[in-house]
């Protein structure tokens, strides 16, 4: 729905910079798509910080949320792929790696709270991405069985989540996945834009 990525990587890059140190691209590779408490490990295990895992985390959050209150970048064809899920009256969810209150937030900010049916926010589910505790936890807020979900996923955590829940998964890479190894989802798209437009087929269970 939105591109936090940037927002994601800033934030820990001004943490880092607390410390004296930088955020290179391999660490943060191996961040995207998991939930803070697991990037926070992968910091602590990378950068000699003295903080624990729940400091980190922590900080991680205030900076990221004076952030995220600046708004929010929207994923091309939101909007587009909002009116079409609306007009087929189709009911959707959340299933995010991040805390279920940043979901709630940046929905508020986007004016589609309204509209979202469940959230699954990633301190709700025992594991993270690629974990499908996640996915399992939105589908049944919604109250529908995984087989019968589409997910849609811009990161590699995510569809691995996704499809072990036994969803069809459409990939929508973003900025910092276009590099990302899709072959094992069912669809891959440039933008949302994209997935509006094949709405139809995507949510055909027969396709």
């Amino acid at each position: 729905m939105v591109d936090t990525e940037p927002l994601s990587r800033l934030a820990w890059a001004q943490l880092l910079s607390l410390y004296g140190h930088v955020l290179d691209d391999l660490t943060y590779q191996r961040m995207i798509g998991y939930r803070i408490d697991e990037s926070a490990q992968i910091i602590l295990e990378t950068f000699p910080i003295p903080l624990t895992a729940a400091e980190i985390s922590s900080r991680k959050e205030s900076i990221f949320d004076e952030i995220r209150a600046k708004g929010v970048p929207v994923m091309p064809g939101l909007m587009k792929l909002q009116d079409e899920i609306a007009c087929q009256n189709v009911p959707w969810a959340v299933a995010t790696s991040s805390p279920r209150r940043h979901a709630q937030i940046i929905l508020d900010q986007l004016g589609l709270a309204g509209a979202c049916h469940a959230i699954a926010g990633g301190d709700e589910a025992p594991s993270g991405k690629p974990a499908p505790d996640i996915y399992l936890l939105a589908a049944e807020r919604l109250g529908f069985p995984p087989d019968e979900c589409l997910a849609l996923e811009d990161s590699m955590p995510g569809c691995q989540a996704a499809f072990a829940a036994g969803m069809r998964v459409a990939a929508v890479p973003n900025g910092q996945t276009l590099t990302a190894d899709f072959r094992h989802v069912h669809h891959i798209f440039a933008s949302l834009h994209d997935v509006a437009a094949n709405l139809n087929s995507l949510l055909s269970l027969d396709d």
